[in-house]
């Protein structure tokens, strides 16, 4: 791309598909079939948008992949073919800059991915389009791919990248504006980087005027508004004189490219040009000046690895001090006596903190943070829910952290959460929009901005019997590295187990609690072997339970449960005991003991 004056803007156009729709009433499942059912009508866009002033303009190819389509590459290579066709046609001629739009691509497997990226780059090399726009993306590392990919087929190419962010200033899968920003920033092949659609513009001007872009050039292509829908249809009820003086607004924070998204008209890109063009010849009252390319960062948390486990490691304990973690299932029903009973009891043997799982087995169960913060309001319990990333989206989250911070509980632990059962999947639906390391990072952020003042300690699960654990361990330290400042590992029965907690001793710099499971009888020894996935109970500890009695069993569970704690207590920070089959008095007794011996 050619290099620009400091404060000259590049006005795009605005949406293709949306204005497709109102002008021609298409009823094609995707705009970009447009290209081979009515090119006429996309070049009639096309040229609209370049008389309403636009300096570049987007091919009619966003959503041409497979993934998107449902159709063989061959024709998605057709429609793209289609695309630059018609761009260039409706740009020959003049100054236009055609740009390929390429949108995300949906796919479970990033290498199958990676190589459409590939293809449909090719694609736009060999019809001789060089600018590219990477639109709408909800993460950063397949852009950083893709945009080095196209800089080592064609150095003179430009590679714009924008992702999509609602107004709270984050993805839907939980990356905060400004992670993205620091990470394409420093990626030499990406000429310019920004965001686009979700936000309307004045929420948009809010965002950029928050932000720093770290030296590159920005780019901004709000919607026109929020969408309603009227008479079955989807519309944007958006003034275009409103959305062109937002819109130059954000030119005047220092963004040179702009344009924009779902909603937008030929007329919104006129107002706004028209307006561009005033300010050419005199300086606008849409912003200060001194906020032109300010867009300072956020803060940071400022909060260290030492004051996150706190409370499991204090001041000066030098790994000594240990804290108890007990682990109870939420009740089936509305009835919560049992629950908070057992809560008390265990609390008063000792124990420091009452963690509750978040539905575990993808059954519905009383909500986790409600119970925890039923504990904390009305019986000072301090209490940890268990948040999975199963059965909210990001929105619902945050929501939920807001009212845990409220509520003064701020211990979470983070897990990706099991899967609905397959019975109930055709009506039950898992919502797996970011798995636990995401979800803690995402977390860790709010805790620099939404919770400086009282910031979430951050928790997750170690699998120390995970067959791989070089893998297992490998997610840790990505955790780790996104927050987590606490490990509660799985239950630890075998001599593996113990050896594989050592090891993540040594790597891990976060608290780590060991996980201890009484076993309560036979009859529970056998269903674990058999029916939970990730635990084995070695034959010699199931044998000494087979003829035993329900008090011999007890005994045996309180006696096993010490023997493991002796053995890991020297590479632990605490303890981490899960309450079996509703079994309190030997949890209490076990609970009693460990902190009579260990603590």
């Amino acid at each position: 791309m050619d290099r620009l004056p400091e404060n000259d803007a590049v006005l795009f156009d605005g949406a293709m598909g949306t204005y497709l729709a109102q002008k021609f009433g298409t009823g094609i499942r995707l705009c970009e079939y447009e290209n081979l059912a009515n090119p006429d009508h996309v070049l009639a866009v096309h040229r609209e948008y370049i008389a309403a002033g636009a300096d570049a303009i987007k091919t009619n190819t966003f959503s041409a992949n497979t993934a998107a389509s449902g159709a063989r590459f061959e024709e998605v290579r057709q429609i793209i073919d289609s695309g630059c066709e018609l761009a260039r046609r409706a740009a020959a001629g003049g100054h236009t800059r055609v740009f390929a739009s390429i949108g995300p691509i949906a796919g479970d497997d990033e290498a199958d991915v990676r190589a459409e990226y590939r293809r449909i780059v090719e694609v736009f090399l060999i019809r001789g389009v060089t600018n590219f726009l990477f639109e709408t993306f909800v993460e950063y590392q397949s852009l950083i791919d893709i945009a080095r990919y196209i800089k080592s087929r064609e150095k003179s190419s430009s590679v714009i990248t924008e992702c999509t962010v609602a107004p709270d200033h984050y993805t839907k899968n939980g990356f905060s504006a400004q992670e993205i920003l620091n990470a394409l920033a420093a990626v030499p092949e990406i000429d310019t980087c920004g965001f686009n659609c979700t936000c309307g513009p004045m929420h948009m001007h809010d965002l950029i005027r928050e932000l720093d872009f770290r030296g590159k050039p920005a780019c901004v292509m709000p919607n026109a508004g929020y969408p309603a829908v009227i008479g079955g249809r989807t519309v944007f009820n958006s003034q275009p004189d409103y959305f062109a003086r937002q819109l130059a607004a954000i030119h005047d924070c220092g963004v040179q490219f702009i344009g924009g998204c779902c909603g937008t008209t030929p007329l919104h890109i006129a107002q706004t040009a028209a307006l561009l063009r005033r300010a050419r010849s005199g300086p606008t009252d849409t912003s200060s000046h001194e906020d032109r390319g300010r867009m300072s960062a956020p803060p940071q948390a400022p909060q260290t690895l030492q004051e996150a486990r706190a409370f499991f490691m204090p001041e000066g304990s030098a790994r000594t001090a240990k804290r108890i973690a007990v682990e109870l299932d939420s009740p089936l029903d509305a009835d919560t006596g049992f629950f908070t009973d057992a809560a008390g009891c265990i609390t008063a043997a000792g124990a420091d903190l009452i963690t509750i799982a978040d539905c575990p087995i993808g059954r519905a169960r009383a909500d986790s943070s409600l119970l925890a913060a039923k504990l904390r309001r009305e019986y000072h319990i301090a209490s940890m829910p268990h948040l999975t990333c199963r059965d909210r989206n990001l929105n619902a989250t945050k929501a939920l952290l807001l009212g845990l911070n409220a509520e003064g509980v701020n211990d979470v632990l983070v897990v990706t959460g099991d899967p609905i059962p397959s019975s109930d999947r055709g009506e039950i639906k898992s919502v797996f929009n970011f798995n636990s390391v995401r979800l803690a990072a995402f977390i860790n952020d709010l805790n620099g901005t939404v919770f400086s003042a009282c910031r979430f300690r951050i928790s997750a699960a170690l699998n120390v019997n995970a067959p791989g654990f070089a893998a297992e361990l490998e997610k840790a330290q990505r955790k780790q590295a996104a927050g987590v400042t606490v490990f509660l590992t799985q239950p630890i029965l075998t001599e593996a187990a113990v050896d594989n907690l050592r090891l993540a001793r040594r790597r891990l710099t976060a608290a780590v609690l060991g996980g201890i499971l009484p076993i309560v009888s036979y009859k529970n020894a056998c269903f674990i072997n058999n029916e939970v996935s990730g635990i084995t109970i070695p034959e010699e500890l199931v044998a000494r339970y087979e003829h035993a009695t329900p008090a011999q069993a007890q005994r045996l569970a309180v006696e096993t449960s010490l023997e493991i704690a002796s053995k890991i207590a020297g590479d632990v920070d605490g303890f981490y005991i899960i309450t079996p089959m509703k079994k309190v008095e030997t949890v209490c007794e076990i609970v009693a003991a460990v902190r009579e011996k260990y603590i």
